[in-house]
C-alpha cells in the first residue's frame, strides 16, 4: 500500500529533522563558534560518505523494505543511547560521537526507501509520486521543528531526542505493513544520457549526466550549509530564540511542501531536467539576500523560497535518476551521486571548521551563494560555446 510507505516516510523524517534540530540548537547554544557545529556535521557527512556506495550495494542486493526496517530500529537504539550520553557527559562529546553512527543508518533508510519507488509507481506518475514522497518528508519536517523548538525551550535536549525515538518506531510499523511487490523498470525504457557520467561498478556501468550531478552537488552542499548555520544566524544577527529558530525550519518544510504540491498536479507530469540548473541558479541568488537580511519576516520568506527550491531540485533530480538507471542498479547510482555530494560537502566544512567565526553566516551565505550563480552561468557558457563549435563544425564543407 503507496499510502504505508509515505506514512513512514513523514515519521521517518519527523524523527531524523528532530535529531538534527535537538543536536544544531544545543552546540549553538552551549557557546561554541560555529565551527563545533561544522564539525558535527562533517562528521555526519564523512560518515555518509564511506556509508554511501556500500548502501548502495545493499540496496541492490537485499530486500530494501528490510533495510529500511534495520534502518529505524538502528536510529532508535542510537537515540536513546545519546540521551542516556547527555546525562553522562557534556553535549560536545555525546552529539559528535552519536552523529557518526547516526548518518550511516540515516544513508541506509534514505537510498533505501528512494529506491522502492519506482517499484511502487508508474514510470508516467513519477513526479507525481516522488513529489507525494517529498510532501510527506516536508510535513515530518514541519512537524519535528514546532515539536523540537519548543521542547529546545521549554524542556532539554535529552526529552529532544527521546521525542524523536518515537516517530522512528511508527515508521518501523507503518513500512512493515506496506506491501511492496518490485517490479522492474527494463533497460531499454531507460533514456540515454546525451552528457554523462560514467561510475564503474562491478557488475557493469551506470550512466548519469554530468551536469545532473553538478546540480545535486550544489543545491545539497546549499541544504548542508543552511543547517550548519542557520541556528548561529538566528542567534548572533537576529538574536533570535530556539522557538525563532524552530519557526525557520518551519517555513523552510512550508515553502517545500507548497511546491511539492504544486508538482503534482497533471499538467506538470512530464517536467524534465532542464529547469534544475535555473532553480539553482535562482536559490543561489536568494541565499545572497540573506547578507542583508536583519527583519525576521524576510528571513521567513527566504526560508520557505530556499525550501521550495532545494526540494524542486532534489525532486527532479530523483526522478530523472529514476528514469535513467535500471531499477536493479538504482542503488548504486544514487549511492555514488550521494558520495560525490558528501566529497563537496566535506570541503565546504572544512572551510567552515577553518575560519570559525571570521567570517558571519549572512557572509558565508553571500559567498557560497554567488559562487551557485557562477557555477551555473559557467555552465551555460561552456554549453553555448559548445553548442557553437558545433554549429560550426557542421557548416563546414
Amino acid at each position: 500500500m503507496r499510502w504505508l510507505f509515505l506514512l513512514s516516510a513523514f515519521f521517518a523524517a519527523t524523527g531524523r529533522n528532530a535529531y538534527y534540530v535537538g543536536a544544531i540548537w544545543m552546540l549553538a547554544a552551549s557557546g561554541n563558534n560555529a565551527g563545533s557545529i561544522a564539525l558535527f556535521l562533517a562528521l555526519g557527512s564523512i560518515s555518509e560518505f564511506l556509508a554511501s556506495a556500500p548502501a548502495g550495494h545493499l540496496v541492490d542486493r537485499f530486500d530494501r523494505r528490510g533495510l529500511c526496517l534495520v534502518s529505524d530500529a538502528l536510529r532508535i537504539l542510537i537515540l536513546l543511547m545519546t540521551s542516556a550520553a547527555l546525562v553522562l557527559h557534556g553535549a560536545d562529546y555525546a552529539l559528535f560521537g552519536s552523529v557518526i553512527f547516526y548518518a550511516m543508518a540515516d544513508r541506509l533508510y534514505l537510498t533505501a526507501s528512494s529506491a522502492i519507488v519506482p517499484s511502487i509507481t508508474r514510470s508516467e506518475s513519477l513526479v507525481a509520486f516522488n513529489s507525494l514522497a517529498y510532501v510527506a518528508m516536508q510535513a515530518g519536517n514541519m512537524l519535528a521543528a514546532i515539536a523540537a523548538g519548543w521542547l529546545l525551550s521549554a524542556a532539554s535536549g535529552m526529552l529532544c531526542f527521546l521525542f524523536a525515538a518515537g516517530p522512528f518506531a511508527i515508521s518501523m510499523l507503518s513500512m512493515s505493513r506496506a506491501a511492496i511487490r518490485y517490479r522492474t523498470v527494463p533497460v531499454e525504457h531507460c533514456r540515454p544520457a546525451q552528457a554523462a557520467l560514467e561510475v564503474s561498478e562491478a557488475e557493469g556501468k551506470s550512466r548519469v549526466p554530468l551536469l545532473l550531478l553538478v546540480s545535486y552537488v550544489l543545491i545539497y552542499a546549499m541544504g548542508m550549509l543552511i543547517s550548519a548555520l542557520v541556528s548561529k544566524f538566528v542567534l548572533q544577527e537576529l538574536q533570535g530564540t530556539a522557538l525563532e529558530f524552530g519557526m525557520l525550519e518551519f517555513y523552510w518544510a512550508a515553502g517545500a511542501i507548497i511546491s511539492m504540491l504544486i508538482l503534482t498536479l497533471r499538467r506538470f507530469s512530464k517536467v524534465d531536467g532542464r529547469v534544475i540548473p535555473i532553480i539553482v541558479l535562482l536559490s543561489g541568488a536568494v541565499m545572497a539576500v540573506f547578507y542583508s537580511t536583519r527583519n525576521l519576516d524576510i528571513a521567513f520568506a527566504l526560508m520557505a523560497i530556499l525550501g521550495a527550491g532545494y526540494n524542486l531540485s532534489r525532486v527532479l533530480i530523483d526522478v530523472e535518476i529514476q528514469r535513467l538507471v535500471s531499477t536493479e542498479k538504482l542503488g548504486r547510482a544514487k549511492g555514488w551521486m550521494h558520495a560525490a555530494c558528501m566529497g563537496f560537502s566535506l570541503t565546504v566544512y572544512a572551510g567552515l571548521a577553518a575560519s570559525g567565526d571570521a567570517l558571519g553566516p549572512s557572509a558565508i551565505f553571500l559567498v557560497f551563494g554567488s559562487g551557485m550563480i557562477a557555477s551555473v552561468a559557467a555552465g551555460y557558457g561552456l554549453s553555448f560555446t559548445k553548442n557553437r563549435a558545433s554549429s560550426r563544425r557542421r557548416m563546414l564543407p
